[in-house]
């Protein structure tokens, strides 16, 4: 992918933001009500999207060498587990404390929209490339982390929860792994693969909007942490992605691996640390705010952080 304008870029993210607001919309006018989105949950994440990541694993040419998948799960650990550490750091700056925000700003500023941003993003800049199949791949060291690591932090639970590992999504991953690395994705015939394309490519869309009713559900403009929010989109959209981008300049990698450090510092904050902080008495305003506010600002430094990261990996 080579340098896109600044205007190009925009126009690139603005249909992720419209479908998430049709969720949003969706949401005030009722089509979506709260009492099916359990329904709506379970078919968009244990159903629709295996369909997708299976469909963008196989015959990803790229994902046959074992080493090379395994660097591409760790790699997603060591970022996800460094952008942690650092809001951790800006937390403690804030001199935020457990009971007032610490955990949820730390989780909801240092793990990005690794998920359904990305792949969105990855879908409209590369169509009809194995790229996306890496992210995918990438994504599970993220999940490894947020889910441990993050889980901890923002339930203030006693032990990691790795229940995750269940979810069909993960379980889409390592068998399309599986398959790549044994070959025997060659015998899956066109008629199955069609069945995934269709079925898949329903899961980005469904899981957008219901990212737009979740913001709905828990947006509060009347207490609006100035400060926290601030500080949580600076780490989130300025700190972080300029790590990250000059990281590009001197980590020995190849490019596909140098491409998804650079499409993780695109994104904003991911809505799933809101959904942990209400369900275990966190600050769930907090980290919506600051995902908001994230996606709003991401209009604008998206488009420089990328032409700058394609400036530096070409």
């Amino acid at each position: 992918m080579n340098e896109l304008s600044f205007t190009a870029s925009m126009l690139a993210v603005l249909p992720i933001y419209a479908i998430i607001a049709s969720g949003s919309f969706a949401r005030k006018v009722g089509w979506i009500a709260p009492a099916g989105d359990s329904t709506l949950m379970k078919v968009a994440v244990e159903l629709t999207l295996p369909c997708f990541i299976l469909y963008n694993l196989l015959e990803n040419d790229k994902l046959r060498s074992v080493s090379f998948s395994i660097s591409t799960i760790v790699l997603g650990m060591a970022i996800t587990a460094i952008s942690i550490f650092v809001s951790w750091i800006g937390g403690k700056i804030l001199r935020l404390k457990v009971g007032d925000g610490l955990r949820t700003f730390v989780v909801t500023a240092g793990v990005q929209n690794y998920g359904f941003f990305i792949i969105a993003l990855v879908a409209i800049l590369m169509p009809n490339s194995e790229f996306t199949g890496l992210v995918l791949t990438f994504n599970v060291g993220c999940d490894l982390i947020f889910w441990s690591v993050g889980f901890l932090m923002i339930s203030n639970a006693k032990k990691m929860s790795f229940d995750f590992l269940k979810k069909g999504p993960v379980w889409a991953v390592f068998l399309g792994l599986f398959l790549m690395w044994t070959g025997l994705d060659k015998y899956i015939g066109d008629s199955v693969k069609i069945f995934l394309k269709l079925m898949g490519g329903v899961a980005i869309p469904v899981n957008l909007m219901l990212f737009g009713t979740l913001i709905v559900d828990m947006l509060d403009l009347k207490k609006i942490a100035w400060k926290i929010v601030l500080a949580g989109t600076t780490l989130r959209m300025l700190i972080l992605p300029a790590m990250l981008v000059l990281s590009l300049t001197f980590l020995p990698l190849s490019n596909p691996l140098k491409m998804l450090i650079l499409m993780q510092s695109l994104a904003p904050s991911g809505v799933m640390s809101a959904v942990l902080a209400k369900h275990f008495g966190g600050h769930p305003h907090i980290s919506v705010q600051i995902t908001i506010a994230t996606c709003a600002i991401s209009l604008i430094t998206l488009p420089l952080w990328l032409n700058l990261g394609l400036k530096i990996i070409n």
